[in-house]
């Protein structure tokens, strides 16, 4: 059996379908590639274009794409003609400009493949008036027309945009796929194990299981402010065992500052933390969003019963919604203190 897209990591079953519809000569003429920033959509979508031009498709033993052929070597560059990256560049939506100008390009024959690949880019910030546009050709495309939209969501398509294009999700990679993906494709993940391995693995944990968040935060800068909220976590957490401590929580409320943005991120990250400990409060083999280790969350779970961790979740959540809806800072962490329990109400 030909490995399929063996240069990615996780979503073998997903890889394997692609691959089968592939050489079966059965892929549809639309997918819909969803998946969180950095999960791969992008390389999904440039693999399955080099897959249905390889040359050396027909082969036993290569992978798929083989990755070395010329048209493989072309596609995977983004240099090859056929395959067409449809953007909004640095608009907010993409609009029905690019998508009556796909229109017209989807009638000429490809250059020099059997297929033409359009890779449409944000999907899933394309305008209501621009999805019905692309609906008149999604109906009815030439036979040798791929599209393939890459989203965060498939929401906010229209129902007839997603019933004519077969959703392919990726999943979240596990920790020990990226760790050993870094380590085999990233230098400065090699330091980073040799120098300071708990960094690593904290920087695996806050990547939310995308490679490309993680290899993001492989630089220095983009680590440090991510590891502090995470610490901070921690600590909030702490001092929310530590019942009757009031004096502390107001502290480390206080020190969160008045910057909106930055407390709604680090509200965001407690969350994370919380939800893991209410998790494990239920079984001991829950897949873990913020902790690296199973073992600290087990024994921050055991400081709180679990109707504690459900009023401090509810807390924590209703202070992120009045951030959001402009309410006073001050008020919102203090009100956060005592809807959680942290204060007398």
């Amino acid at each position: 059996m030909k490995p399929a897209f063996a240069d990615m990591v996780g979503n073998e079953a997903l890889r394997e379908r692609l691959r089968d519809d592939i050489c079966a000569d059965r892929l549809s003429h639309a997918y819909i590639i969803e998946g969180a920033e950095g999960f791969g959509k992008h390389m999904l979508a440039l693999r399955i274009a080099a897959a249905l031009a390889c040359e050396n498709r027909g082969m036993d033993g290569l992978p798929l794409p083989c990755m070395e052929c010329a048209s493989c070597r072309k596609i995977l560059s983004g240099n090859s003609p056929d395959v067409i990256p449809i953007s909004r560049g640095d608009k907010a939506t993409l609009g029905v400009e690019a998508v009556r100008l796909m229109h017209t390009g989807v009638c000429i024959a490809p250059n020099e493949l059997d297929r033409k690949c359009y890779l449409i880019e944000d999907a899933h910030l394309m305008t209501v008036q621009a999805q019905n546009a692309f609906l008149l050709t999604l109906e009815e495309p030439p036979p040798y027309v791929c599209f393939l939209l890459l989203c965060e969501s498939t929401a906010p398509l229209l129902e007839t945009v997603r019933s004519r294009a077969p959703t392919l999700r990726l999943e979240p990679i596990p920790p020990d796929g990226i760790r050993e993906h870094l380590l085999r494709t990233e230098p400065a993940a090699k330091a980073l194990e040799q120098q300071a391995p708990e960094e690593l693995r904290e920087l695996i944990a806050a990547a939310g299981g995308s490679i490309g968040r993680a290899r993001l935060l492989l630089d220095p800068k983009r680590r440090k402010p991510i590891l502090e909220r995470r610490d901070a976590a921690r600590t909030f957490v702490r001092l929310a065992a530590a019942h009757r401590n009031s004096a502390a929580v107001l502290g480390f409320l206080g020190a969160m500052g008045q910057k909106r943005d930055e407390i709604a991120a680090q509200l965001n990250i407690i969350l994370l933390c919380v939800r893991d400990l209410l998790a494990c409060r239920y079984t001991e083999c829950a897949p873990l969003c913020f902790f690296a280790d199973h073992e600290e969350a087990a024994e921050l779970c055991s400081r709180f019963s679990a109707p504690e961790l459900l009023r401090l979740c509810d807390g924590i959540q209703a202070a992120a919604d009045r951030l959001a809806l402009n309410a006073n800072v001050r008020l919102t962490l203090t009100g956060l203190a005592v809807d959680a329990g942290l204060l007398p109400s």
